[in-house]
């Protein structure tokens, strides 16, 4: 650097180099004055040192080139060293001239070119590697490449991002020196031994709040969070304000105190933050500072100035005319002497979150060029801040254009009969939001990557509204094995969930099978060996005609479980189940389009050989029935949902054969087994729920509460309730074990699914209770990962007169799913029963068994495992 600027003075003072006598200046044996400035043209420049390097583009770089007129003294020649050092490619650089012939000159640059980094390590404070693990943390923090040049800021740079490094992580007093070994095995190359002394880890010992003297309990400035829970503003109420800068304690087991500067500042202003919310909006944090008090400790004082407290005064509204000022006052629902809050009042103009605020109701209205600014007017002596709402309504846009990008397999019809905002629509925030939900819930596009992006036109009032999808793969290839009644039970399945008919025969379509138009379509096949089998096969077309949101199914099955014996066999058993149905399905309007309904025929053959699974042991029934589902569901979307709700009530019901099948009440005692079952009789009645409500306000950490309740009847009741169609409860929830076999078992996890917790011939009353809580730990869409901890209970009755809703079989537990496309939903709960249980006797539910019978005990279910998306084959 020091002959950079030698050279710069040279050649501003004198011009060139040589020896200087009488004004006269020798230039390699030639005589010249440059004590007054003169113009030369180069007529050749050459560069030495550097041979790696393109001489061309030096010259280039410097200004320097052939033919070029410069003047020495003067200033071209110190822009050409500027320009070359500014490259931060040289470790020195000099330029001479080395003769002049007439007005031209013959010019030298001379570099020396600076080495390159070729490889790097992380010794410890012993001089050893450090573990791999924080090595590649390193590496990606520092970025440092070969081939980079070393320069002073690269060494200094890499030193002070490895010491942030680790004061992130409490390390405070780290020392980092990097020392630069030749490396032989290049040219002009060195390596970076970067050593590192971590120290002791430093942590918060306490946090001094000074200044602060409200009385959260006052009834002035009681301020309550969303759970009714009164904001504490004890000097320890303020440290919990710190989301990140905590001090250690016994009660700190997951997370580390340590001090990190970025999150201080950001802390120091939730502070001020929690301040004003109680009117103290002049609050400041007017002096800070943080030491060590030890080699292992640092210890933090705040110093508060609260200043005065103010109240909201009058609000005036100016430039509406849609609403009027009264409405526009009860949707604020700020009265004048309440406490100022500005985070509530900029809720309540601009974004809460239920949508019940000033901007909303104007955006969702068609007002998209809406704007409300809230200037202060004036402060009274009792400290009540009058305000001015300054509304600039604009003029209603409707929307233009409906722009679709990224759809590269789902054709555009499956994506705009989904969509809310139509061209000519009026602009609604709140249908954009919907859309992005029925968009989400189609399950092709990935959630995380959704974007909206509203193209306004001023000038026209008009909008387009663009939306940018992902699309991920969702057709599935299910190969899933998993145990269930005491054996390993195999799946095979096909699941298209974007199939298209319409391009069945088009033989360019076929990739791997025709796609495109949202249509499902199901095979399924499931066996453990020659003891059970099963088949199905089913289709929906979700818009029939395309018209309008109503559904057809069509679906078959065929089922045959036995004993694994020869037929020959006395002891042969064998039940089988053949199936067929047909299903419509609706989205409605009223009360609101969250509502679906759904009806379906079903017809079900049952054949039985000595069965052991039912009441009515051998012959034939006839299932008729028929099935209607309500729902409500506002789940935001499939796989990781964050908010919403989902409610169904279901009813299933054959024909009262009983009322016309010329029996009489006394005779049923005496018919046979095939007499009664001849044709399944009952009905079903099914109500279920559940929500998910985000507990943190990054909406990561969700509570799943769910509940369900049934009950199944017969028409008459000396005929009885069918053998068929009965619930059992317990498993492990392997997804589809026994799903056709007659018998409808809902998961209890925590007791064995070799033995149910309902008797064994089923109940006809159930209740189930759930709660989970749910954190992920990637949201990456090629792998969605989430933890979960449980608790659930549930029961199963005979009959509704013993039904108790609290006598119940409790269990809780731990697990883990991940959603990979390739594979589907992969998942494993470990789950403890705390309850005793007992199957009882024939006709019993576990609610009038013995107690104790069986021991309480752990059991783990697993999900399906292997899966291929075909889409990726």
């Amino acid at each position: 650097m020091m002959n950079r600027f030698l050279l710069i003075l040279l050649f501003t003072l004198t011009g060139l180099v040589s020896n200087a006598q009488d004004g006269q200046y020798k230039v390699l044996g030639g005589e010249k004055s440059f004590l007054s400035p003169q113009k030369y043209t180069i007529a050749s420049c050459s560069v030495t040192g550097v041979d790696y390097l393109d001489v061309n583009a030096i010259r280039l770089i410097s200004g320097l080139t052939i033919g070029k007129e410069i003047t020495v003294p003067g200033q071209d020649i110190s822009t050409a060293i500027n320009s070359l050092w500014e490259q931060e490619l040289f470790s020195d650089v000099q330029i001479f001239a080395l003769k002049t012939v007439g007005d031209e000159i013959f010019l030298q640059i001379d570099l020396k070119g600076r080495p390159k980094l070729n490889g790097f390590n992380f010794f410890d404070e012993d001089g050893e590697l450090i573990r791999k693990g924080e090595a590649d943390k390193l590496r990606e923090e520092i970025n440092l490449q070969s081939g980079n040049t070393i320069t002073e800021s690269l060494v200094k740079n890499t030193e002070n991002i490895v010491r942030g490094y680790y004061a992130e992580k409490g390390f405070y007093k780290a020392s980092v020196n990097i020392v630069q070994v030749y490396d032989t095995t290049a040219f002009n190359a060195r390596k970076f031994n970067i050593n590192i002394d971590k120290g002791q880890r430093i942590k918060i010992k306490e946090i001094n709040i000074e200044g602060n003297e409200i009385d959260s309990f006052d009834e002035d400035v009681k301020i309550f969070n969303k759970y009714k829970t009164i904001i504490s503003t004890s000097d320890g109420g303020i440290r919990r304000s710190m989301k990140d800068t905590k001090r250690k304690g016994i009660l700190r087991v997951f997370k580390r105190s340590k001090f990190n500067r970025t999150a201080y500042e950001r802390d120091k202003a939730a502070i001020i933050e929690k301040y004003n919310a109680f009117g103290l909006r002049d609050a400041n944090i007017y002096s800070d500072s943080v030491y060590f008090i030890d080699d292992k400790h640092m210890v933090i004082d705040i110093k508060i100035e609260q200043g005065d407290k103010y109240y909201f005064g009058d609000i005036t509204w100016v430039g509406n005319s849609k609403y009027t000022s009264g409405a526009l006052d009860t949707l604020m629902g700020i009265e004048k002497g309440e406490i100022y809050n500005k985070a509530l009042l900029d809720q309540r103009l601009f974004m809460s979150q239920d949508g019940r605020d000033i901007t909303s109701l104007y955006m969702d209205r068609g007002h998209l060029f809406f704007s409300v600014r809230p200037i202060e007017m004036s402060i009274d002596e009792e400290n009540h801040i009058n305000f001015e709402m300054r509304i600039s309504e604009g003029k209603e846009a409707r929307i233009r254009n409906v722009i679709i990008k990224g759809n590269n397999k789902t054709n555009d019809h499956v994506i705009l009969r989904e969509i809310r905002t139509q061209p000519g629509d009026l602009f609604n925030r709140n249908d954009i939001i919907r859309t992005q939900r029925e968009l989400a819930n189609l399950g092709y596009f990935d959630a995380e990557q959704f974007g909206v992006n509203p193209i306004p036109n001023p000038a026209d009032g008009t909008v387009d509204i663009e939306y940018t999808l992902v699309e991920k793969s969702s057709d599935q290839i299910e190969l899933s094995g998993g145990f269930g009644g005491g054996r390993l039970i195999g799946t095979l399945g096909l699941s298209f969930t974007n199939f298209s008919t319409k391009n069945f025969f088009k033989k360019d379509a076929w990739d791997p099978l025709p796609a495109g138009d949202g249509q499902r379509l199901s095979l399924r096949g499931q066996t453990y060996g020659r003891g059970y089998q099963s088949y199905n096969l089913s289709f929906t077309e979700p818009w029939l005609g395309g018209k309008k949101p109503t559904s057809l199914s069509i679906f078959s099955s065929y089922s045959l479980i036995t004993n694994e014996l020869e037929k020959t066999d006395v002891s042969y058993s064998q039940t089988s189940i053949t199936s067929i149905g047909v299903g419509l399905g609706s989205r409605l309007k009223w009360p609101d389009d969250y509502f679906q309904i759904y009806g379906e025929i079903n017809y079900q053959y049952y054949d039985l050989y000595q069965s052991q699974y039912f009441e009515f042991t051998d012959g034939y029934s006839n299932n008729i029935s028929v099935k209607g589902i309500l729902t409500r569901s506002s789940v935001d979307q499939p796989i990781y949902p964050r908010s919403g709700s989902k409610f169904a009530l279901t009813a299933k019901a054959t024909l009262p054969y009983s009322a016309f099948d010329g029996y009489s009440n006394d005779q049923y005692a005496g018919l046979s087994d095939q007499e009664l079952n001849k044709y399944a009789e009952y009905y079903k009645i099914k109500f279920t729920g559940e929500w998910y409500a985000p507990l943190s306000k990054n909406k990561k950490l969700i509570f799943n509460p769910k509940f369900g309740f049934g009950f199944m009847g017969a028409y008459n009741k000396h005929k009885g309730v069918s053998s068929f169609e009965r619930f059992y409860l317990g498993g492990s929830g392997l997804n589809g074990t026994w799903q056709f076999d007659g018998r409808e078992i809902i998961p209890l996890r925590g007791y064995s699914g070799t033995t149910p917790v309902s008797a064994e011939t089923g109940g006809t009353v159930i209740a189930k209770y759930s709660m989970e809580l749910r954190y992920p730990l990637s949201l990456n869409p090629s792998a969605t990962i989430y933890g979960l901890m449980f608790a659930e209970a549930g029961n199963t009755w005979n009959k509704f007169s013993s039904f108790d809703p609290f006598n119940v079989k409790r269990s809780a537990g731990f697990g883990v799913r991940v959603f990979l496309p390739m594979f589907g939903m992969l998942g494993v709960d470990f789950a403890w029963g705390f309850d005793p249980l007992d199957v009882g006797s024939a006709g019993k539910g576990i609610a009038d068994s013995d107690p104790g019978a069986n021991a309480k005990g752990f059991t783990f279910g697993f999900f399906p495992i292997i899966g291929m998306n075909i889409g990726d084959l």
